[in-house]
């Protein structure tokens, strides 16, 4: 069993539920698909709670924290600009801030195993680039896309946990009751977020792989334990907490 989790956004608590639940499930390998930091109060935290993992890739929050917040919104930068001082922090032993930052900047962008790619973003833009439910409108693009890996392609990214298949359909994952077996087809399939879901459903999001069934986890967390640290965090917006109350 492979387990897959993303877009854990310095979430702590839902990123503890999530382990726990990992530890009963015991997988071989763990491959985390990036955003472990951005919008949450707990980065230091989060980013030594992913030391475990066999890979963690560099996400789009990552690549900002480190070089610069392109294309964020203003919201997105304040909490950007807001986790790098927290991984400055002067009253933290300054080896820790070093290690922290270490392991950020040794992200690779993207892994495979056999013929399935792992990314953040896309295949196309492996940090950056978003592929919405919309974009099966987009078939240009969706093709683009589709040409730049084998047979499955498992991103975050959006927070939006569904599948992606080559004739240009996106299935949520809520409408496949959370299960989906990969046959000889090509299929691009997000996971969800551990940290900062955005389907309508504030349960964290993570993926396990057995044989070829992809199945969704989605387990409850104590949201509002989150939400009153960003709001007591200055720095911080506080949509970035009223948000995960409403999982959007």
């Amino acid at each position: 069993m492979l387990a897959i989790i993303s877009d854990i956004h310095s979430n702590v608590e839902a990123f503890e539920v999530v382990l726990k639940d990992l530890d009963s499930k015991n997988p071989e390998e763990v491959i985390c698909l990036g955003d472990v930091i951005g919008y949450g109060p707990n980065p230091r935290e989060c980013i030594e709670m992913s030391e475990r993992f066999d890979i963690t890739l560099q996400g789009n929050h990552e690549e900002a924290v480190l070089f610069l917040a392109e294309d964020f919104n203003q919201k997105a930068r304040q909490a950007v600009d807001w986790t790098r001082d927290q991984l400055n922090d002067p009253k933290a032993d300054q080896g820790a801030n070093h290690k922290l930052w270490n392991f950020l900047g040794d992200l690779k962008k993207r892994e495979k195993r056999g013929d399935i790619l792992f990314v953040h973003g896309s295949p196309r833009v492996p940090t950056r680039e978003y592929v919405m439910p919309r974009d099966v409108n987009n078939p240009d693009k969706m093709k683009d896309i589709f040409a730049m890996f084998e047979h499955v392609c498992f991103v975050g990214h959006t927070h939006v946990p569904g599948v992606f298949t080559e004739d240009n359909h996106f299935y949520f994952s809520s409408t496949l009751n959370n299960t989906f077996e990969i046959d000889k087809h090509k299929y691009l399939i997000n996971i969800g977020s551990v940290g900062q879901p955005r389907d309508n459903d504030n349960r964290a999001s993570y993926v396990t792989l057995e044989g070829n069934k992809v199945t969704w986890h989605r387990l409850t967390y104590p949201f509002e334990k989150t939400m009153k640290k960003i709001y007591e965090a200055t720095g911080l917006p506080d949509y970035l907490a009223d948000r995960l109350k409403e999982g959007k």
